[in-house]
Parts: C-alpha cells; sequence; structure tokens
C-alpha cells in the first residue's frame, strides 16, 4: 500500500480533479481550508454547486473511492485549497 499527499485549488467557475483512482480504488481522506460562509461541493466529472456533496471547512471526510473512479470539487465562490491524503 502506497500513501500519497497532495493539495488543489477549488475554484467557483469549473470543477477541478482532486483524485483518479487506478484498478485497485483506494481509501481517500479529504479537508478544505475554507473561510466563513464558504464550502466545496465533491461528485464526478462535471459536479456543480447544485448537484454535489457540500462539504464544510473545519472537518475532513473518509471514504472508499471505486477503481476506475474520479472525484472533482467545485468552490461555492471563490478559491480555496483541498487536501487529499490516499491509500492505494
Amino acid at each position: 500500500m502506497a500513501l500519497t499527499a497532495g493539495q488543489v485549488t477549488a475554484n467557483s467557475t469549473s470543477a477541478v480533479l482532486l483524485h483518479q483512482t487506478d484498478a485497485d480504488g483506494c481509501d481517500i481522506l479529504v479537508a478544505a481550508d475554507i473561510g466563513a460562509g464558504q464550502h466545496v461541493c465533491l461528485g464526478p466529472s462535471g459536479v456543480t454547486t447544485s448537484t454535489g456533496y457540500i462539504f464544510d471547512g473545519g472537518r475532513d471526510i473518509h471514504f472508499t473511492m471505486p477503481a476506475g473512479s474520479a472525484l472533482y470539487v467545485i468552490a461555492n465562490s471563490g478559491t480555496c485549497t483541498v487536501s487529499k491524503l490516499v491509500s492505494d
């Protein structure tokens, strides 16, 4: 099992790829550095602020991603940093 970490800058104009799994899938821990009144939305390619899973700052979320899947993120306003810790 490999452990990797990374960050992306989410913006409010288009969804950004946070992680793409390989043939084995992975466990992922996601955290966001978000200002007051701001949130990000997580989801598949094409996610929007009205279709994604709303994720607020100040906490993290852990889940298992299936093989061959991708996770995207978009901010409701401005920009923010979204971090990931992945175990393949």
